[in-house]
């Protein structure tokens, strides 16, 4: 081992939460590196940002860095069709619970992603892109560090008093403790590209992300500000199994959805199709003595409402906050000094995969597609696709959502009879609607 370092943070990932981290960190006077194993710019779904990750932006002063990035996009809500554009509705962030925030961007990430790392080293963090880590370290119940490859292949010790993992899917940490697990129920597939030529709305519509339902799943499609736009299928394993390869899998899953056929008939692909598989996954454990896990190494279920950026920024902001408080009052971080970070992480967990397992639900989603703001129900919906989960009073802004909940278990029993609050869907992301 030709190199044994010792530094006070040391971060796993490149991502949105190892850089926000990483910057915070630095700028705090805390000697950080981040270890990134890819060299950025590199491709990276997740394009489309909600507005509540703006006011971080703006506490980190990366804001106006990502307003002028090339192909950002202001989009000022979320529109939703069925498979066949029978039933359309648009969800506009002007229209939540006030205080409001109006609008969020697309992004394209691997222009986001450079940002906001190229924020962290200017702060004063050390980034070694395309270093490897492969083995954590300990110390009795105390994760000390990492082994690391460089990109010669030479392995590097380096050693922390504390370790921050924003590794992202790959979960380097839980992988490796046996803390991952799959949602067996929730086994997915997704296939995505690039093209140019798609047909958009007109008006401010234009920039919205488009949630298209198909049978056993759905599709994503977030322009940026050149008129490209990111395609993407997330679809079912078992229905669609058959299929073999990314792009046989998105041709079939577009020929079954006449709504994005009618919008991709002009279409000309711009990027080679990236698949991911079996991307769901919980994590039993996410902090110990001297280790917190941050972003989607702590978990993660499905990218429907676009909230990976911004649990990743806020976590990893939380996980910083959590380190500067500890090392100044001692030199060790301990478990319970990330107990505001592991609460907040699974209280947003909480929130966004109920939202998300309603989303599969034919009984809720006849509801999302009839809105209605009696009792303030759809500016309720609108706040939850704003994200607007982390202000006080959280609880009160999420009741009028579980009230959807009960009238979609109402909608379930009525439809045994054939009775229904609202008209039922054909087609639902698990499957037939009716």
């Amino acid at each position: 081992m030709a190199r044994d370092r010792a530094v006070d943070v040391l971060i796993l990932g490149g991502g949105p939460a190892g850089s926000t981290a990483g910057a915070m960190l630095a700028a705090a006077g805390i000697e950080t590196v981040i270890v990134e194993g890819e060299h950025f710019p590199r491709f990276h779904v997740g394009e489309s940002l909600l507005p509540h990750t703006l006011p971080l932006f703006d506490r980190l002063g990366v804001h106006d860095a990502v307003r002028a990035l090339p192909h950002t996009r202001r989009k000022d809500g979320a529109s939703f069709v069925t498979h066949d554009g029978s039933k359309h509705v648009v969800y506009w962030f002007d229209e939540a619970l006030p205080p409001a925030i109006p609008y969020a961007y697309q992004v394209r990430r691997d222009e986001l992603d450079k940002a906001l790392l190229d924020h962290a080293r200017a702060a004063g963090a050390d980034v070694l892109e395309g270093w490897h880590a492969t083995t954590p370290t300990w110390d009795g119940r105390r994760l000390t560090g990492l082994v690391v490859r460089d990109p010669e292949g030479t392995e590097h010790l380096l050693r922390s008093r504390v370790f921050l993992d924003a590794s992202g899917q790959s979960s380097f940490l839980a992988s490796r403790m046996g803390w991952r697990f799959p949602y067996q129920k929730h086994r997915k597939v997704a296939a995505v590209s690039h093209f140019s030529g798609v047909w958009l709305p007109d008006g401010r519509e234009a920039g919205n992300i488009t949630i298209a339902l198909t049978d056993g799943g759905w599709f994503w499609l977030i322009p940026f500000a050149d008129d490209s736009v990111s395609v993407g299928a997330v679809l079912d394993v078992r229905k669609w199994r058959a299929h073999v390869g990314s792009e046989s899998l998105f041709a079939a899953a577009v020929e079954a959805t006449p709504e994005v056929g009618r919008r991709l008939a002009c279409a000309e692909r711009l990027i080679p199709f990236s698949a991911i598989q079996n991307f769901s996954y919980r994590v039993m454990q996410i902090g110990g003595d001297g280790f917190c896990m941050i972003g989607d190494a702590a978990g993660f279920l499905d990218p429907i409402f676009s909230t990976g950026v911004f649990i990743g920024t806020t976590t990893g902001a939380s996980a910083a906050q959590d380190v500067i408080e500890a090392l100044a009052r001692r030199s060790r971080v301990e478990a319970s000094d990330f107990g505001p970070t592991i609460a907040l992480t699974r209280t947003l967990h909480r929130i966004f995969f109920s939202f998300i397992r309603a989303y599969y639900d034919p009984h809720f989603l006849a509801f999302f597609f009839n809105p209605s703001n009696r009792l303030q129900l759809q500016a309720a919906v609108v706040s939850l696709l704003a994200a607007d989960v982390v202000r006080p009073g959280t609880w009160l802004r999420t009741s009028r959502y579980r009230l959807l909940l009960g009238l979609a278990r109402l909608q379930r029993w009525g439809s045994r009879w054939g009775r229904h609050l609202v008209p039922p869907l054909d087609v639902a992301p698990a499957g037939t609607g009716r």
